[in-house]
């Protein structure tokens, strides 16, 4: 009897010790499943969240793009306007100009060349100039 005993307890030991394993790596791999399953699901609504979010950037990026260029364009048409409007006349008075003081490409001085002060005949042509002006205006009088 007392060998009936000390084999039952013994079966019993192995058996919640069977148990205990089994509750351990089996019961355990479905509460492991459950949290990796409910962290999958945590991270895709966070990838959504990261998703829409980057969506709205792009999209307002966008949008600002699209109005900056718009006003791009305004500036534009804006100058070109203008320099339509302000540069016909003086255009025309600056190609007269250029067309009443051209030269011959022989009659330019080489300065450097000929050892002279561009500012000191400058300033020579200048005087001629004026002293010419004078004598212009002495005649009809």
């Amino acid at each position: 009897m007392n060998s009936i005993i000390i084999s039952s307890v013994l079966t019993f030991l192995v058996g919640v010790g069977i148990g205990m394993l089994v509750q351990r790596y089996v019961v355990n791999r479905g509460s492991k499943v459950t949290q990796l399953k409910n962290e999958i699901e945590r991270l895709q609504g966070e990838q959504l969240h990261i998703k829409d979010s980057l969506e709205q950037h792009f999209r307002k990026t966008a949008d600002l793009t699209n109005s900056l260029t718009d006003n791009y364009k305004a500036l534009y048409q804006h100058l070109a306007t203008g320099a339509n409007e302000f540069t016909q006349q003086p255009l025309a008075e600056f190609s007269q100009l250029l067309e009443q003081t051209d030269k011959p490409a022989d009659e330019y001085i080489d300065y450097a060349a000929a050892g002279l002060d561009p500012q000191a005949v400058h300033e020579e042509s200048k005087e001629a100039k004026e002293s010419k002006d004078t004598e212009l205006r002495k005649e009809p009088a």
